[in-house]
């Protein structure tokens, strides 16, 4: 029970939802169907159920009216399902009818297009990229990767490898690798349209920034520490250019180079790390936030891998006490917090002080679960060790 561990929060970024893109679709501009939305009413222009069913009405006139094929009637179709896409982001986990309703709009337009424009046209590969966005966004990767493969394919040979759209298609195929468990693959297709990014996007601009982060977190989930290690550092050096040193943005970055470097078992370089970030917290959050509460203990950890226990129990008391302050004594991160602290005084040889802790966990543990609470033989037993020990001393 009393081991120590860090609290893993690393790859992490505070981001906001990437918006829409702004293709143009048949006919003339069109609203985009890559939309990434979380909340409802984030959507645009404040859809109602009224308003996509005056769409949808005006779309069966214009059928009626021009025949299904007409220009018109395929920028009316395409906007219809980008409509239903927005709808699809609110759906409860599961619900894809939306989705499905989108995509079969977008079929019957490519079964139109693909015949008279040809397989490579513009307008053809958007709705290629449509179906296969929606697709993934209903949790289909398999589904999707035929279009999306065709998409980038397209966007390729009409606007060249470096062109915006074939960087979000080369991306957006990458996340459908991703999610269909082909890891490597969209590695390497993050990493291409990471560097076509670093080409023709400015500096410091969201969709570079944003392929970056995703790159990390891809070599971290891979495990591939010294890729993930060099673009943490490059994005740290981007966080502080454009941020400056002190940002929130800039920290959260420094963290996480933190942690590949105990990963690593650089300690140095990770307490240095650690420290910077512990500073920065106390000044954004306050000494007493749940937030700075990981800092104090991942740099306490670090201290204790590095054999110095002694520098690692200031930082564990200050985490206890922010976890005692933020969710009270008896919660479970106090208790956790409790329980590194005890292992933090066993090891810099302080025993009175870790009876003494000890003594307040099977307290906790008492009033927590009653006589019955599992953790209670272990930890006195634990209890009656430390005070076998002292008394030999």
């Amino acid at each position: 029970m009393f081991r120590r561990k860090r609290d893993r929060q690393s790859p992490q970024s505070p981001q906001e939802p990437p918006g829409p893109e702004g293709p143009e679709g048949p006919g003339g501009p069109a609203e985009p169907l890559d939309l990434r939305l979380t909340e409802p009413g984030d959507a645009p222009f404040h859809l109602t159920p009224d308003h996509t069913m005056a769409r949808q009405t005006e779309l069966a006139e214009a059928e009626a009216r021009l025949g299904p094929g007409h220009e018109d009637v395929l920028r009316l179709r395409h906007n219809h399902a980008y409509l239903l896409g927005v709808w699809s982001a609110a759906a409860p986990p599961g619900d894809t009818r939306m989705h499905d309703r989108a995509i079969a709009l977008l079929e019957v337009n490519l079964g139109y297009q693909e015949p008279v424009r040809g397989p490579y046209h513009r307008d053809t590969v958007l709705t290629c990229q449509g179906i296969g966005t929606l697709h993934l966004s209903a949790g289909r990767p398999e589904r999707a990767l035929p279009y999306l493969v065709h998409a980038l394919e397209g966007h390729e040979r009409t606007a060249g490898p470096d062109d915006p759209q074939t960087l979000t298609a080369r991306e957006k195929l990458s996340d459908a690798y991703a999610a269909a468990g082909l890891g490597e693959r969209a590695i390497t297709l993050l990493e291409e349209a990471v560097a076509g990014s670093r080409r023709v996007l400015p500096a410091g601009g969201k969709d570079l920034e944003g392929r970056k982060e995703k790159l990390f977190a891809a070599y971290h989930k891979a495990e591939r520490r010294p890729e993930a290690l060099a673009l943490c550092q490059e994005i740290v050096g981007d966080r502080e250019r454009f941020y400056g040193p002190h940002h929130l943005q800039t920290y959260i970055w420094v963290d996480n180079l933190a942690h590949l470097h105990h990963d690593g078992q650089d300690l140095d370089a990770a307490i240095a790390c650690y420290e910077r970030v512990v500073a920065g917290f106390e000044e954004i959050h306050g000494p007493d936030s749940a937030e700075i509460a990981y800092r104090y203990h991942n740099l306490a950890i670090a201290h204790l891998d590095a054999g110095r226990p002694d520098r690692a129990v200031p930082y564990l008391r200050a985490a206890l006490a922010a976890r005692e302050h933020r969710f009270g004594a008896d919660a479970v991160p106090a208790l956790e917090s409790l329980v590194t602290l005890i292992s933090g005084y066993d090891q810099a040889g302080r025993i009175p002080e870790a009876i003494a802790a000890t003594e307040r966990l099977a307290a906790a543990l008492l009033r927590v679960g009653g006589p019955d609470h599992p953790g209670l033989p272990e930890v006195r037993d634990y209890l009656d060790g430390l005070r076998r020990h002292l008394a030999r001393e």
